[in-house]
């Protein structure tokens, strides 16, 4: 009789731990903002001075974490017309050089601005800070700050 209980709190725990990993996934879905429309990234990229692409078969890319589309870098703007995987917490970096994978890009952290949260999974487009430089940078890393997750990168330059 002993192990009756034991199994229910073991699977009861087992169902609590997939509901709270299936939210950390499907939160971000549910509380993601529409994306840029398709005339806000042609006014970038009507504007773009260097354009790129981002590719989902990156060494650091996998199913979970990816992102797929064209990449527009205007001299205050960039704009991105594709799609990304959902998850939470992602920012956007302009990076000194190209990377493809995490352990790349933590070596170049430290040199890349942050120029941007990314809220939806779609279309973007993200102004740059004042007096920021596009063509002192070479590529955009979208990454997950919360998981220290890799998610793409485009070379631009």
């Amino acid at each position: 009789m002993t192990a009756r209980p034991a199994i229910l709190v073991l699977t009861h725990l087992a169902m609590l731990a997939a509901g709270f990993a299936a939210g950390i996934y499907v939160l971000p879905i549910l509380t993601a903002q529409p994306g840029a429309s398709a005339g806000q990234v042609q006014a970038v990229s009507q504007q773009a001075r260097y354009a790129g692409t981002f590719r989902k078969d990156l060494a650091g890319s996998d199913a979970l974490h990816w992102a797929s589309g064209r990449l527009h870098v205007s001299a205050g703007a960039l704009a991105f017309e594709g799609s990304v995987a959902p998850g939470p917490d992602y920012r956007i970096y302009l990076a000194p050089a190209f990377v493809d994978n995490k352990a790349a890009f933590l070596k170049i952290k430290d040199h890349s601005l942050q120029v941007g949260e990314l809220k939806t999974f779609g279309n973007f487009t993200v102004p740059l800070p004042a007096g920021v430089d596009p063509a002192q940078y070479a590529a955009v890393v979208i990454w997950c700050e919360r998981f220290g997750q890799f998610i793409g990168a485009a070379r631009y330059r």
